[in-house]
């Protein structure tokens, strides 16, 4: 029998748009990180490692702290129109997503989001779906 965790993480596979996993801590995100690696997941480091991720189908995932740059969020926000633009700081990049093979998947602490959720771009409202582990 499926877990809470591994029901979200089935629908994030089958989402068009990124998926958002909120936690307490960043010691939650530790643990949350193995049932996420478990399901398939891929943890991706940087701009350019997401960009590939999303081009080639796969499931990814990676850890967001207080700062939601530009090249993360504009790959975010194009990520459900099919078409996304990147530069990694050298080169221009397009993808298209595959949604049958691939999924975004973001962690993030809930003071994390907080700040975030400040400044001048909003992650909740670029995300689909959005998880919160209840206490």
């Amino acid at each position: 029998m499926q877990n809470e965790t591994q029901k979200f993480l089935q629908l994030a596979t089958s989402a068009k748009e990124a998926s958002l996993m909120v936690v307490e801590n960043e010691k939650e995100i530790e643990t949350l990180e193995k049932e996420v690696v478990d399901f398939g997941f891929k943890k991706s480091q940087n701009v350019r490692e997401i960009f590939n991720a999303v081009k080639s189908g796969e499931k990814i995932y990676f850890i967001l702290k207080n700062e939601l740059g530009n090249n993360i969020y504009n790959i975010l926000v194009q990520y459900p129109t099919g078409q996304i633009n990147a530069n990694d700081g050298q080169n221009n990049l397009v993808a298209n997503p595959n949604y049958q093979t691939g999924a975004i998947l973001i962690l993030i602490a809930k003071d994390n989001l907080a700040e975030i959720e400040k400044g001048e771009k909003s992650l909740l409202k670029i995300v689909g779906l959005t998880w919160k582990k209840q206490i």
